[in-house]
């Protein structure tokens, strides 16, 4: 229960705004970094082979135009990002990106490629979410009317809205940038955190409280998006790298080495995979995440890790601005670091008397650094104990994930319904920000699950007044592996705004004409959108495939789009010579569902379903039902009413004179092999 709650918290934490700016944004960067890691790595392997020169410095401008200006991309990506957060998407925001970086380097005190690589990743966060979020703000206080130019290109009225904005926006980061300068001395806002970090550390000796302030930090300036290693580099230089040059001394001298806390310590024990110890969060992924996502990042990012390439997984899961692990980011390096200097301290594995590259892959820089098998023992302890600590947070972040994509799909139905009550034109993909974004996501999964397998049906029976089954109605469903169950009318729009759905839909028409149904002796149904049925792919479809007469029902949605002109008459005519029984379903007493009923060629109509779940407190529901039910006699053709969800609304039906029922009141639709027992029970209760 504590878990659950604690998953809903932060679910709620993740869903603010600025969360999710630096969450969309840091997305978009995925394919820088996976460059930037991969350049890094060729790079460093390159160097050590002379024959390679060619192909380092290849790696070596990939790596320049990547992670060589990282703070610099990532303030356009996180700015971007930020502008999907809007609530509504503003006019001229093409603008925002660049602001951002010209913002980062008057935070930079200037264009100084030293500060532009993962060094300024905090400055550029700051610089792209002020930018976004103050600009925009601006940017709707002011009147676009005041700059609007008579005759003038759109694209020009919109850049010249945006300068008082934009200005405003420069002069703000340079006021604020000056500040920083005169109060603490230093050159610019980046320079914040060296300054805090050296004066820290000033009068610290080099022993455990020191590495363990070292080690926190770091951690904790990275969860920020601070380069942590970055900012107490001069800790680092002076502190701790003294250390190895007074055991490397004493190893030269024949002497025992007396220091445990040195840089490769850190770096080979402590900081295995990088800081936070993340190689343990990679193996924790592959080994409990069942989330595809966050495995095939883990995939993706194994090789850079092997040699403490974090970046990838720092940015791209992300660990930065992440609630969920900032525990075991911080708790795994401690503890290493715990484990690490008892070891030592006890004798049990010699202290470092060898400086080793930081690029030098586990086991291997732990047997280099201290000279002996039991240093990669040691790492390996390291290791198992990390992944145990990380292994909790993956398991909550998999649960948090869920609970995300389940209200992410939650809002997106809601948004359907929306559009669909208020007569708008469907369109989930094209919906600004993040749902436009998870629409997107959805139907590309849609077509991946549902083309590529047999399709996840349901079949719901209908009965008559002695419960008598006479119908079944195929219906699609489809649980996702990760969102749960996806509702119909979701599939059906997301299919159709991507092309898809007459695929689908003759899809799903196979696999019913091709199910099993011996021993259930009722008329089968079938939906299909007007799209579909006036294709000619479908008309194909059904004269290869005639069936017996009355067997199965073709059963039409979305028919206020359908034209009933003679040529449509002649192809309704022509399916049910095939076989087919044809029904429309959700009928009401409008002029195009009447339209329908002129031209006689559909055997059943199925009511409204607004018109069955307000009948009871509804008359006029209640006389619209009794008109459709007259014509129904007279016409020849059935009623069936849907949503009958308990016996009251089916007595009040019967008393109206409709005997054909659809609902939960007999069944849900339910998987085929349990159709037959379904139908067998509520038969038995005549």
């Amino acid at each position: 229960m504590q878990i659950e709650k604690l998953s809903a918290s932060l679910v709620k934490l993740e869903s603010y705004r600025l969360i999710r700016a630096v969450r969309t944004g840091l997305t978009i960067a995925i394919p820088i970094l996976m460059i930037g890691s991969f350049s890094l790595l060729i790079k460093t392997f390159a160097g050590y082979f002379p024959m390679l020169a060619g192909i380092q410095e290849l790696a070596e401008l990939l790596y320049q135009c990547t992670f060589g200006i990282l703070s610099l991309l990532l303030t356009g990506c996180l700015a971007w990002g930020a502008l999907q957060t809007q609530d509504q998407p503003l006019a001229g925001d093409w603008i925002v990106p660049p602001a951002a970086i010209m913002v980062f380097i008057i935070l930079n005190g200037g264009l100084k490629l030293d500060s532009a690589g993962a060094v300024g990743t905090f400055t550029a966060v700051c610089a792209a979410l002020f930018t976004s979020f103050t600009y925009c703000w601006l940017r709707r206080k002011l009147k676009d009317e005041q700059f609007f130019t008579p005759g003038a290109d759109y694209n020009f009225n919109q850049a010249l809205t945006a300068i008082v904005p934009l200005l405003a926006v420069l002069l703000t980061a340079a006021v604020f940038n000056e500040g920083i300068r005169l109060i603490f001395h230093i050159e610019s806002f980046q320079d914040v955190f060296v300054l805090l970090s050296n004066t820290l550390f000033r009068h610290m000796g080099r022993g455990f409280a020191s590495s363990a302030l070292f080690v926190f930090l770091s951690s904790g300036l990275w969860l920020l998006g601070i380069h942590g290693s970055n900012v107490l580099e001069n800790v680092s230089r002076t502190l701790f790298q003294e250390g190895m040059q007074i055991n490397a001394a004493a190893s030269a001298a024949g002497l025992a080495p007396t220091e445990i806390f040195t840089k490769t310590f850190l770096d080979n024990f402590v900081f295995i995979g990088g800081c936070g110890t993340l190689i343990c969060l990679l193996i924790a992924l592959m080994l409990f995440s069942r989330q595809r996502v966050n495995r095939t990042l883990a995939k993706t990012a194994v090789i850079p890790m092997l040699f403490n390439i974090n970046e990838l997984m720092i940015f791209g899961l992300p660990v930065v601005f992440n609630p969920v692990f900032v525990i075991p980011f911080l708790l795994t390096p401690l503890v290493c670091l715990f484990t690490s200097s008892l070891a030592m301290g006890l004798g049990w594995v010699p202290m470092c008397v060898q400086s080793v590259e930081w690029t030098t892959p586990a086991l291997i820089s732990g047997y280099l650094a201290t000279g002996s098998w039991t240093g990669a023992l040691l790492q390996i302890v390291n290791i198992g104990i990390g992944v145990g600590i990380y292994a909790p947070f993956v398991l909550l972040y998999d649960k948090i994930l869920i609970r995300q994509s389940q209200h992410q799909m939650s809002e997106l139905a809601e948004l359907l319904d929306e559009q669909i009550e208020q007569g708008k034109p469907l369109n989930l993909i094209g919906a600004h920000g993040r749902l436009g974004n998870f629409a997107k996501l959805l139907a590309a999964e849609i077509k991946n699950d549902l083309l590529q397998k047999p399709i996840e049906m349901g079949y719901q029976p209908q009965f008559d007044g002695q419960n008598r089954c006479f119908g079944v109605e195929a219906l699609l469903r489809y649980t996702h592996p990760r969102y749960g169950k996806v509702p119909p009318p979701l599939i059906i729009d997301l299919a159709k705004e991507t092309d898809q759905l007459q695929t689908l839909e003759l899809a799903v028409f196979e696999q019913v004409l091709q199910a099993d149904f011996s021993g259930i002796e009722a008329m089968i149904s079938m939906n299909v959108t007007v799209d579909t049925l006036k294709s000619e792919a479908f008309a194909d479809f059904l004269r290869a495939h005639p069936v017996v007469q009355g067997r199965y029902c073709i059963e039409v949605t979305e028919q206020n789009t359908l034209l009933l002109n003679e040529a449509m008459r002649q192809r309704l005519k022509e399916f049910k010579d095939l076989g087919y029984a044809l029904a429309v379903d959700d009928f009401s007493m409008g002029s195009t569902s009447l339209k329908y009923l002129q031209s006689s060629q559909f055997d059943i109509v199925k009511l409204d379903g607004s018109l069955v779940k307000n009948a009871q407190e509804n008359a006029s529901g209640r006389q619209i039902i009794q008109s459709i039910l007259y014509l129904a006699q007279s016409m020849n053709f059935t009623v069936i009413a849907e949503y009958v969800e308990n016996e009251a609304v089916r007595d009040l039906l019967k008393d109206l004179g409709c005997t054909h029922y659809q609902g939960y009141l007999y069944s849900p639709a339910v998987p085929l092999k349990q159709l037959r027992t379904v139908i067998q029970k509520i038969e038995e209760k005549k």
